[in-house]
């Protein structure tokens, strides 16, 4: 990812609507409209952002953009496809959750950010076997 791409995305999750090409040259810093637009095509095509739906702006007719993810979902999936590069796609889910908990030294909050997590896998767990079901 280029520093562009990533400056257009974070103006696309700063903003709470979705925004066209224009919008995100006004609120970037010193990005031109042919970098913006140039850079929209790249990010939709790799399919980090979508039209959200086709706006006036001011009397043409333009896309407005918005992120397919936050960015916290972003910067979790780009650590992750790092990681994979240096395990041999050997890295999972559990391996990313056991290195966070192994750099808490805080045994209390250890604890409670295991607490946490359980709440968090069976509620997924109920998630995915709704889902299951629902698909029969």
């Amino acid at each position: 990812m280029t520093n562009k791409e990533y400056e257009i995305l974070k103006v696309l999750w700063a903003s709470e609507t979705p925004l066209t090409a224009s919008n995100i040259v006004e609120r970037g810093d010193a990005l031109s409209i042919n970098t913006v637009q140039a850079t929209l095509k790249k990010l939709l095509k790799r399919e980090f952002i979508r039209v959200d739906q086709i706006v006036y702006s001011g009397t043409v007719l333009s896309r407005a953009y918005l992120p397919s993810m936050s960015q916290e979902e972003f910067e979790t999936q780009k650590y992750m496809d790092s990681m994979k590069q240096l395990h041999n796609d050997n890295f999972t889910c559990s391996h990313f959750m056991a290195a966070f908990l192994g750099q808490e030294h805080d045994r209390e909050k250890a604890l409670q950010e295991i607490d946490e997590l359980e709440s968090l896998l069976k509620k997924k767990k109920q998630e995915l076997i709704k889902k299951g079901a629902d698909n029969l």
